[in-house]
């Protein structure tokens, strides 16, 4: 045996070592799914904070229901997307299946509770309204109009729609 083939022989005994050492193709996929679980959270977590970007100020920050199903409708699509371009990161069929059913389930529930207001109660929908209203202030203020009416609009919004915040922190209170 030549002393080429030994050294051969040892380097593939090392490498086929460092396979065993990493787990098996599935466990090292297994660890992929558990990212995508964790990246889906914390998409959440970042859509659910972002729908505030449009409040004008802090106080107008008020955390509601809406925005629960807001974010979950725009995160869950991410994991589809996912799934559809990262197939060779995630390659149990089954536990693709299982995880796109249960995410479009989430969206159309999300869905659903956006559009027929589901849990949203009195308070709910005060606590809804009141950052909404914050991003017209914030539009209208920011803004840069050139045409006069728009101007004048944009001033009738901020004054009805501080008018109304107010009356919604009044409501909120009693």
């Amino acid at each position: 045996m030549s002393s080429s083939h030994g050294k051969h022989e040892s380097t593939h005994t090392q490498h086929l070592g460092q396979h065993a050492s990493q787990g098996s193709p599935g466990q090292t996929h297994q660890g992929h799914y558990g990212r995508l679980l964790l990246m889906m959270a914390l998409s959440f977590l970042a859509m659910y904070a972002l729908m505030y970007a449009m409040v004008d100020q802090w106080a107008n920050v008020y955390h509601n229901v809406n925005q629960l199903y807001m974010a979950g409708l725009m995160a869950a699509p991410m994991l589809l997307i996912e799934l559809w371009l990262m197939s060779s990161m995630y390659p149990d069929r089954r536990r693709n299946l299982i995880l796109a059913s249960v995410t479009v389930a989430f969206m159309l529930f999300c869905w659903w509770g956006i559009r027929t207001q589901a849990a949203v109660t009195d308070r709910q929908f005060i606590r809804s309204m009141i950052p909404h209203h914050a991003g017209a202030i914030l539009m209208c203020e920011e803004n840069r109009l050139k045409d006069p009416e728009l101007t004048r609009l944009c001033l009738d919004i901020i004054t009805s729609q501080k008018q109304e915040i107010a009356q919604m922190k009044q409501l909120l209170a009693n």
